[in-house]
Formats: structure tokens, C-alpha cells, sequence
């Protein structure tokens, strides 16, 4: 396998992981902290927006500590 493609396989795999582990914590979080019981479309919707906030801080923390 050459060079580049273990670069982005390697990337690819751990995008996917943290993409994984981001929705595993929130699902975690919103049942923690929120009033929710089930999974139903208000959940899944709160998710989507939670979710989209959640990338758009990390991407404001990581363009920040350059």
C-alpha cells in the first residue's frame, strides 16, 4: 500500500471513529441532561441540530489554537 493511501486511510478511519464517538455522547448527553425518554422525531431532530453545533464549536476550537 503506498504512502498516500495509508494517509487517507488512516484519516478516513479516524473521522469515522470521532464521527462515531461524537453521536455515542450526545445520544448519551441528551438522555442525561434532557427530558427525553424515547427516541421519536423531535429526539432524532434535536440530535441532527445538536449534532451540527457540536462540529461547528470543534471546528471554531480548532481553527482558533492555530
Amino acid at each position: 500500500m503506498s504512502e498516500i493511501k495509508i494517509i487517507n486511510k488512516v484519516v478516513e478511519e479516524t473521522v469515522e471513529t470521532t464521527i462515531d464517538n461524537i453521536e455515542e455522547n450526545l445520544v448519551e448527553y441528551m438522555y442525561e441532561y434532557g427530558n427525553y425518554e424515547e427516541s421519536d422525531d423531535i429526539f432524532y431532530s434535536v440530535k441532527q441540530e445538536m449534532f451540527k453545533k457540536v462540529v461547528e464549536e470543534l471546528y471554531n476550537r480548532i481553527n482558533n489554537n492555530k
